[in-house]
């Protein structure tokens, strides 16, 4: 038993009693199936069924999990070779071999799936032997570290049934599924079989979705909840005072931003995004609806990567228009477009939903016809990424990445995933040219230069309008010993790592 496990369980281990975490979350897993997955909420759960080859550490360091060790680079780091951990086992008892890792990483490109551009530069993917792989690149790849963070899957079984997969996978990680109803809760139940170190402490997890922060922060006080997230700004400063819960936050890698539709409708014209971002006052909407959780940015990447990478924020802020209606009437009636309404699309999240209504309501004070349209988040993964006016000409786009600028912005704009996870269908060559080589290039400085000019022509174009960063954040109830947030966003909520161990408080 880890140090971990006896520094947190005094009243718990030893008592016989099932322990259950139970998280209330604003974002519901949507699909368990590693291949799909398009949003945290589904991430978050699969993170405890599913096992990598590597798994991030404290930080954005990745260490070996299903890899019995570090990859070992050959032809000028263009092939990587992986040795299986031959303990590696999935749930139904059968061996993690080299076949599998193949499929999980060809699966994606296979079937255009939106986890696809995370490792489509990897050229090919062989079984050496039953437990060796190798992954050849024909260029550099610098996110090659993070592409290993992919689950892995088993081959034969998802593909006997894979709408079935969807809900009742057969993972490698510590958690099997229990029961999933798709938006609404996944419970699982503790892998008495586990092959890997850091055994979880909890026997079960159940995640359900609720739908307010304000049913969220009852949830922690009458105890239907252990913890909730993300922390609504709106409820953060009452936690302490209505439950025995204590918030816990960590600047991660997630932000939000307006997103134009370029494909089709009125925001193809430059002078009706250009109008658009005068309309509505940004500093104070981050201020109303996501201060102290977050902060405003002015670029696709959240403040702390800008700032790793010495970016121009100071000259990207000067890009920011400031509010102005009869500036955006203006341009409004140049472009022809001063009737009409304008179709604004979120998800149910409260935030986005603000965020959403706010920009409507400078709209309608710039005498433009405005309507916020709210879809549950499957659908609104479905529908942003359209390209139909008739679905939207702006979206509430939000990007959960890593410190390595391509996850923020190649999924988000990059032409060749337009219609899977860009909803804006932007098409200059100059960007995707820029975008593209910053991926197959190895000097940090010139993948710098190359990020920094496209992030500026984005802006200059009016592509999008970014808006704010956003903490990982979990109140969590003070019987829930150990928690920690990670600042990936799907790598929580971390129940077991190395010798942190979430354990909890039961009554004897």
């Amino acid at each position: 038993m880890s140090t971990g496990v006896l520094a947190g369980c005094s009243t718990t281990l030893g008592s016989g009693s099932e322990t259950t975490f139970r998280l209330g979350t604003l974002r519901p897993p949507i699909t368990l199936d590693p291949i799909d997955a398009h949003s945290i909420g589904s991430e978050q759960v699969i993170g405890r069924i599913f096992d990598a080859l590597y798994e991030y550490g404290e930080a954005s360091d990745t260490i070996p999990k299903i890899a019995a060790s570090e990859p070992q680079f050959e032809n000028d780091s263009r092939t990587a070779v992986i040795e299986l951990d031959e303990r590696a086992q999935f749930q139904n008892g059968r061996d993690v071999v080299a076949d599998d890792v193949v499929y999980s990483f060809t699966a994606p490109l296979e079937e255009d799936a939106p986890t696809a551009w995370r490792l489509s530069p990897i050229e090919s993917v062989d079984a050496v032997d039953e437990y060796t792989v190798r992954f050849t690149l024909e260029e550099p790849y610098p996110g090659l570290e993070h592409a290993f963070t992919h689950p892995i899957v088993p081959r034969q079984e998802r593909e006997d049934d894979r709408e079935a997969f969807a809900t009742a996978p057969i993972g490698t990680g510590p958690f099997e599924v229990a029961s999933f109803s798709k938006e609404k809760k996944a419970t699982l139940r503790r892998w008495d079989e586990y092959w890997g170190e850091s055994t979880p402490a909890i026997d079960r997890v159940t995640v359900a979705f609720v739908e307010f922060p304000m049913t969220q922060l009852t949830s922690l006080r009458t105890n239907r909840n252990d913890a909730i997230e993300p922390v609504s700004p709106m409820i953060v400063d009452h936690v302490d005072d209505v439950s025995n819960a204590s918030v816990q936050r960590r600047q991660g890698y997630t932000s939000f931003y307006f997103g134009f539709n370029l494909n089709e409708g009125p925001t193809t014209d430059r002078r009706v995004r250009e109008a658009i971002s005068y309309c509505l006052d940004l500093e104070t909407a981050v201020s109303d609806f996501i201060e102290p959780m977050g902060q405003r940015q002015y670029s696709p990447l959240p403040p702390q990567v800008a700032r790793d990478w010495d970016m121009p924020t100071d000259e990207w802020a000067d890009l920011a228009n400031e509010r102005n209606p009869e500036r955006a009437r203006q341009l409004f009636r140049e472009a022809d477009e001063a009737s009409g309404q304008l179709r604004i699309l979120t998800t149910t999240d409260p935030k986005h939903k603000e965020l959403g209504e706010a920009l409507a309501g400078g709209l309608r004070n710039a005498s433009h016809g405005a309507l916020v349209v709210s879809k549950p988040e499957s659908t609104f993964l479905e529908t942003y990424v359209s390209g139909s006016e008739r679905d939207y000409s702006v979206f509430v786009g939000e990007i959960t990445g890593t410190p390595d600028p391509d996850s923020h912005l190649y999924p988000t704009f990059h032409e060749n995933v337009a219609g899977v996870t860009n909803g804006t269908f932007y098409r200059e060559d100059a960007v995707m040219e820029r975008l593209m080589a910053a991926r197959e290039t190895e000097n940090r400085e010139r993948r710098r230069q190359l990020y920094e000019a496209a992030i500026t022509r984005l802006l200059e174009d009016q592509v999008c309008l970014p808006i704010c960063s956003f903490e990982n954040s979990f109140a969590v109830d003070e019987g829930v010993r150990n928690f920690r947030v990670h600042p990936i966003a799907g790598v929580n909520p971390r129940l077991a790592a190395g010798d942190d161990v979430v354990t909890m408080r039961t009554d004897s």
